[in-house]
């Protein structure tokens, strides 16, 4: 049976997130160009308190509230960040593992970009040629097709990444029952992945410059070396978070993430992250 405290916070997060629809309007739409995972954390946070069923019940609420109060492009972008959050809402109630439902997260973010790109592209012909000719200036080997999915991909991570963390600090903040995020301490950078980068970058390296190799191969090849540019970031930031700690240097941890978005200086955190997984500096 439902009751009524139940109720009452599925009325406040029905009005907050009523509130968010009303500034994305004031605001020329703002929030769904920019950030439209926002839409998603009303939902979650009362899925993740008050269980699946009533999850589901302001979840459909908030979906015919964005048909009443939202536009044609709110629509889309809306329902996709109430999905997410749902399921990530559901998956922290069930006390599933952090990974499991960050890579939960990772997954509907790449398919609700793909869909919504592949939507735009057809109703109002957006062309993303001007964007890939920009890139191309900078990066001069890489194919449309791959910064196509590359770009999905990102998009996907970064809107993924910023879910997983602010609702990890949502959770806790409220005192939530749910499970710690891992120590920094214990997260590994296996040498089989340093191994591994390094066999990449020289087969990437032939397969640009000295094997002619089919176009479907090339892309392959692109995609594979960009991927693991990824990943060493990760493990480079991981690096630089872990000094900052060990030298008790926590004011400077923003920094160890901002710094792999910095073009020319994100290299030095490929770097660090290639040798952190090669030689083991953090267990020194």
């Amino acid at each position: 049976m439902i009751k009524t405290k139940q109720i009452t916070k599925g009325a406040m997060v029905c009005a907050i997130y009523g509130a968010l629809l009303f500034l994305n309007q004031q605001s020329a739409l703002m929030i769904e160009s920019s950030a439209s995972w926002i839409f998603a954390f009303p939902v979650l946070i009362y899925t993740a308190m008050s269980g699946v069923k009533m999850g589901a019940l302001v979840t459909i609420c908030m979906g015919l509230m964005t048909m009443f109060f939202g536009g044609f492009t709110t629509w889309f972008y809306s329902w996709t960040s109430l999905l997410i959050g749902f399921i990530y809402g559901v998956g922290v109630f069930k006390h599933a593992k952090n990974m499991t439902n960050f890579i939960i997260c990772f997954i509907l973010s790449i398919i609700a970009n793909l869909c919504i790109i592949l939507l735009w592209s057809t109703l109002f012909g957006i062309d993303f040629y001007e964007d890939f000719r920009l890139i191309s200036q900078y990066i001069p080997f890489i194919s449309l097709k791959v910064f196509t999915y590359l770009m999905i991909g990102l998009l996907g991570l970064l809107q993924a990444l910023c879910i997983h963390l602010v609702a990890l600090m949502v959770c806790l903040r409220m005192h939530m029952d749910i499970i710690p995020p891992q120590p920094l301490s214990k997260v590994q950078s296996p040498r089989w992945v340093g191994i591994g980068s390094v066999v990449v970058w020289i087969a990437f390296f032939f397969v640009q410059n000295v094997i002619e190799c089919p176009t479907g191969i090339v892309d392959l090849a692109q995609v594979i070396f960009f991927v693991d540019c990824i990943l060493l970031l990760y493990f480079g930031v991981v690096y630089f978070m872990s000094l900052c700690v060990k030298y008790q240097k926590k004011k400077w941890s923003f920094l160890s993430i901002f710094g792999a978005f910095v073009p020319g200086l994100n290299l030095l955190w490929m770097f660090m992250g290639e040798l952190d997984c090669l030689l083991q500096l953090r267990k020194e």
